[in-house]
This record gives structure tokens, sequence and C-alpha cells, in this order.
């Protein structure tokens, strides 16, 4: 969040009109989170987001985790982008999909 936010500023600050579409991926557990924090080039997982990562006991409760992550992303993020890519991880279509239930835009 902080790299986006990052980001929307400097383009404001040029006064760089392009929508910008922000891409969320729901984490599915602890080691799915250290993967992409240590392995995918360009992502930073908060120390914060990776404890909270480490603390359910089982996978359904790791998944449920993970998409309170990613909507509480969009939700902060409200208006501030034109729209979200949210992926589905592994497949889970219906993962991507609970991030986005609720949203109003």
């Amino acid at each position: 969040m902080k790299a986006l936010y990052k980001f929307l500023d400097y383009i404001e600050k040029h006064n760089i009109k392009i929508p910008i579409v922000a891409g969320i991926w729901p984490l599915m557990s602890y080691r799915n989170a250290q993967f992409m924090n240590n392995e995918v080039p360009g992502v930073s997982i908060p120390d914060e987001i990776m404890r909270k990562m480490s603390e359910p006991q089982t996978a359904e409760e790791a998944r449920i985790v993970g998409v309170e992550i990613a909507r509480g992303m969009v939700s902060s993020l409200g208006n501030a982008v034109q729209g979200f890519q949210v992926s589905a991880p592994f497949g889970r279509v219906d993962l991507a999909l609970e991030v986005l239930k609720g949203v109003k835009r």
C-alpha cells in the first residue's frame, strides 16, 4: 500500500491524469505470504500483515484472514483508484469475489 500511495501522490503532484487499477492478491496462508514477500519481485508485505497471516490455526481460518486483509485494502483505497484487479489465487475465483463482496463504487 505504501508504494501505491507514493505512486498516487507522485502522479497527482505532477498532474499526470491516468486511470489506476490496483492489483489485489488475497493471501491464502502464511506460507503463501512468505513466498510472495520473499520470491516475487516488487512485492513487499508489511510485518503487521505477516503477523496476521501467521496467527490462523487452519487453512480455512488463513483464507478468511487473507480475504479480510484484501477487503481492507480495497476499502481503504476507496475512490483513490479507478478500479481493482483482484487475483484468484490458485484458481480460487470464489476468494476474489469474496474480496469484492459489499464493495460500493
